[in-house]
């Protein structure tokens, strides 16, 4: 059983390997007594406790919603991000209205965050906030304003992504494009609606991996639960098993990445197939 208490002490060892079991203990742990805490742990001078804390909090959910909106509010820069980070994780409705202003933000990760989560929220009735992404001079807010359009699925939102991939000359950005089309018409439809993701971004757990490989597996495993359908999980996946001698969960991984990309792009499943056919 988790000692909670000693697990918050522990927070605030200055012993950063502490600090990270601390986080270990207090994992799936949903009492409210540790919100604060861990809230406080999203400003550690250590990105793998921001991410490892906000993690936490987007798993506790409701329960913390109130207390993140509050810090939220009044943090800044990276602070305001890893916040932003479980309060988008949390995909409560009450912070859509905190979100749409933070689309104006200072900071790029923290606009990166909040226009994808308005899209995520199917915040329909801020289309005209959230295209403003569009016009941000950070190249991953666009991408990510066109997945949240994407997200909409509206005959408006879809006309707003058709203007943006033709005033664009990227050509990543016009492919982003037109998997955002595919998937608002998509549900558009009558298909459903994707549930809000819960995995980290790419960028954000290679920078976990560098400093803690278990961690990092956790976090690029949400990604095969969620069946992305970008090969970058399970090649991280793969090698960081192979470094670990861990047989069993590579071969699991590629024979899930083979089942999943080869119905959606063959050729992304070629590297997986490759090296299952070296392991056998």
């Amino acid at each position: 059983m988790v000692d909670i208490n000693k697990s918050i002490e522990m927070l605030q060892d200055d012993d950063v390997s502490v600090r990270k079991e601390a986080l270990k203990n207090l994992d799936g742990v949903k009492d409210e007594s540790i919100i604060e805490p861990l809230i406080e742990a999203c400003k550690d001078e250590k990105s793998v406790i921001r991410f490892a804390a906000a993690d936490i909090l987007g798993e506790i959910g409701d329960s913390a919603v109130d207390k993140l909106i509050e810090n939220f509010v009044k943090e800044s820069g990276s602070n305001k991000r890893f916040i932003a980070f479980a309060l988008k994780r949390t995909n409560n409705p009450k912070s859509i209205d905190y979100f749409a202003d933070a689309v104006s933000d200072e900071d790029f990760g923290v606009r990166k965050i909040a226009v994808r989560a308005l899209g995520e929220l199917n915040a329909a009735d801020k289309l005209d906030i959230i295209a403003k992404g569009l016009e941000d001079e950070d190249w991953g807010v666009r991408s990510e304003t066109v997945q949240a359009l994407g997200d909409l699925a509206t005959e408006e939102s879809v006309a707003l992504i058709k203007e943006a991939r033709r005033k664009e000359k990227d050509d990543r950005f016009k492919k982003s494009c037109n998997k955002s089309i595919k998937k608002a018409e998509k549900i558009m439809k009558g298909g459903k609606r994707k549930i809000a993701s819960r995995a980290q971004q790419m960028s954000q757990i290679k920078e976990i991996e560098q400093v803690d490989i278990e961690a990092a597996i956790k976090a690029y495993e949400v990604h095969v639960k969620e069946k992305s359908e970008k090969d970058a999980p399970y090649k991280r996946l793969a090698i960081l098993y192979r470094k670990q001698n861990d047989y069993d969960n590579e071969v699991r991984i590629l024979k899930t990445a083979i089942d999943i990309l080869s119905s959606v792009n063959p050729k992304k499943a070629e590297w997986f197939e490759k090296r299952l056919s070296k392991m056998s």
